[in-house]
């Protein structure tokens, strides 16, 4: 019988290595995940990986159980990459690398319109560019509620913070992308006024943000 996570945590605390190797095989594309979304760096991203579950196995005793494993996993996942970005920041002066989008899509295999895919690929560099381009703070709130589908009391308790910053940080960060957005809309004959992230994901598809 398969065990659930709850029990996983608690074989792990007994020192269950194979407890944490199946955490690591449940959730380990959701955190690269994660973090290429937020450092926007591969190699970031998987120091991200590894580091998460180092952090996992140190911690795990501290871990009350207040929330879902998931939802603690997210916060050292989202916690670590602000770390990596922070610290890639130190080193270079240039943020050239973190505007840059590693191609992590599979081919869908279907023939498509030149002309669409062709608009699609256009908005999907507007909006990865207009992203990158927020704080990390609003960047990852974005990724978290737009992209993860995560509620609001959810992404307050990864982040530890109010749910009214929440809000406060996406109004800001929607609205920052309206006007960054604003010339792509405009030039297509939309009402940036209109605008919203979740449209934006389905026409593009799953966006590497």
């Amino acid at each position: 019988m398969e065990r659930t996570e709850s029990i996983l945590v608690a074989d792990l605390c007994d020192g269950d290595m194979t407890a944490l190797a199946i955490l690591v095989d449940r959730h380990k594309d959701l955190v690269y995940r994660v973090a290429m979304q937020i450092t926007k760096n591969s190699d970031d991203a998987s120091d991200v990986l590894q580091d998460a579950f180092l952090k996992v196995y140190d911690s795990i005793n501290a871990f009350r159980q207040e929330s879902a494993f998931e939802t603690w996993l997210y916060r050292i996942v989202v916690n670590l990459s602000i770390d990596a970005v922070k610290k890639r920041k130190r080193q270079q002066e240039s943020m050239a690398s973190l505007s840059k989008v590693s191609d992590v899509h599979q081919s869908q295999g279907t023939q498509q319109d030149p002309t669409r895919q062709a608009e699609r690929n256009e908005l999907q560099e507007w909006v990865t560019q207009a992203v990158n381009s927020l704080s990390i703070k609003h960047r990852s709130v974005v990724i978290l509620h737009e992209l993860e589908e995560l509620s609001h009391p959810q992404i307050a308790d990864i982040l530890d913070c109010s749910e009214g910053t929440v809000r406060s940080r996406l109004h800001y960060a929607r609205k920052r992308l309206r006007v960054l957005l604003a010339p792509y809309i405009d030039v297509k004959g939309k009402q940036a006024k209109n605008f919203k992230l979740s449209k934006i994901k389905q026409v593009c598809g799953q966006l590497c943000l």
